[in-house]
């Protein structure tokens, strides 16, 4: 796909239901003892690949108008090996969820999914009594889990990651005591604001006592993804003629680490209309803006990890050093990331230089065109077009990977430049 420079961006949009909160919706109603309804999901090719996990182990999903119906039944192991596709989220959270199942079953993914580590899950959940096999000892797919017998634990984990902590969590509400996790750095927290109503769980600081608990039915609605909208948070900031509203944003403060980074650097971005629900939302409205290179620290990294690449497209544009440390999480992604960003930003003409955990780049050049491979990753496809956008233009190969989290992503920004 080829993607032209605009000379102007206008316009208003609403970016897709939160894929994050649309996981972990899907396995709560699985664990609920009667029927749910998820009220605005995400149905993109991840999230549909959670839904394909928890009906393989007896639960009812059907879809109706914008609303999924979710119930489990009655409890039955896979047929076969379930496929994750390219999702990590389902993998990991899902291994949870198996875990406390008394059935036998297989995960598998794509290339890429097959190459990220599990070790992070499996152990903690090894040490509540789920028992793991697999590839170099169940540190990658495929791999199998008999669950069933969960106990309690305390945990510390040596990464903050909201997909290991969720995992544990889920398994070890079905334990046999309280449970406790610690993670260094706090990471996003929407399973946290779930489970806050039923007195489930206590939190300080980065530490999470688990009581063991039920779920009773529920009814939710997911707000629109920040990850989503921060692409064209990144247009409208680094485009030199651009002003662009995106509605019913989720604002919840775990994920909006980017908006205080680029506020550092100086964008122009108002939030409006916030509401305060299970998760809050609100209306952000973005503009052209002069922007300063930026440090990033270590401890910011959990709270913005989906949108260090685009950081590093706003650091870009401006002026200065953008340094980025402690982000060696992104290694594994969908793809290094890191070195994604590096050869892409590199191909257009950047001055970047790579760090083993993030990279440096010197700001103010002019980008010029080139051809992107995004390697399998659907937001380097999507930073790659907004990079064509604000610059002289892209061609991205395989282009049809952004419907793993953003379907309708190449309409929504057709449909505010010119």
């Amino acid at each position: 796909m080829k993607i032209e420079n605009a000379k102007i961006v206008r316009g208003e949009i609403t970016v897709p239901p939160d894929k994050s909160i649309t996981h972990r919706m899907i396995f709560f109603a699985s664990l609920s003892a009667g029927k749910c309804e998820i009220e605005n999901p995400l149905l993109a090719d991840d999230t549909m690949k959670t839904i394909d996990l928890v009906k393989s182990t007896g639960v009812n999903v059907s879809v109706e108008g914008n609303r999924l119906n979710v119930e489990m039944k009655n409890v039955r192991e896979p047929a076969s090996p379930i496929f994750c596709g390219n999702s990590g989220t389902t993998t990991r959270i899902g291994l949870g969820f198996l875990s406390r199942l008394p059935i036998f079953s297989v995960l598998y993914g794509d290339e890429s999914l097959s190459k990220r580590p599990m070790d992070r899950v499996t152990e903690p959940l090894s040490k509540l009594g789920a028992i793991f096999d697999g590839r170099n000892y169940a540190s990658n797919l495929p791999i199998s889990v008999r669950g069933g017998k969960i106990g309690h634990a305390d945990y510390i984990s040596k990464v903050s990651s909201a997909q290991v902590k969720t995992a544990f969590i889920v398994a070890a509400l079905n334990g046999d005591g309280i449970s406790t996790y610690r993670e260094p750095f706090e990471s996003r927290d929407h399973t946290e604001n779930f489970l806050k109503s039923l007195n489930a769980i206590e939190k300080t600081g980065n530490t999470i006592k688990i009581k063991p608990s039920k779920i009773p039915p529920f009814k939710s609605t997911v707000v629109g993804d920040f990850s989503s909208a921060a692409f064209f948070v990144t247009l409208g900031v680094c485009h030199p003629n651009a002003r662009v509203k995106i509605k019913g944003v989720g604002l919840n403060k775990t994920r909006t680490g980017f908006l205080s980074v680029l506020k550092k650097m100086g964008a122009q971005i108002d939030v409006s209309n916030v509401t305060q629900d299970f998760e809050p939302y609100g209306d952000l409205t973005v503009e052209s803006s002069v922007l300063e290179g930026i440090e990033i620290s270590p401890e910011e990294i959990p709270l913005l990890i989906d949108e260090i690449p685009l950081i590093g497209l706003a650091g870009a544009f401006a002026k200065g050093k953008t340094i980025v440390r402690g982000a060696a999480e992104l290694r594994t992604k969908e793809s290094d990331r890191i070195n994604a960003v590096v050869s892409m930003l590199s191909s257009m003409g950047v001055n970047i230089e790579e760090y083993p955990d993030g990279f440096k780049i010197e700001g103010g050049q002019k980008l010029r065109s080139c051809t992107i491979d995004p390697s399998g990753d659907h937001r380097i496809a999507m930073m790659a077009a907004i990079a064509g956008v604000c610059a002289n233009g892209v061609e991205i190969k395989n282009p049809e990977i952004v419907s793993i989290s953003y379907p309708s992503f190449f309409e929504d920004l057709k449909r505010v430049i010119s």
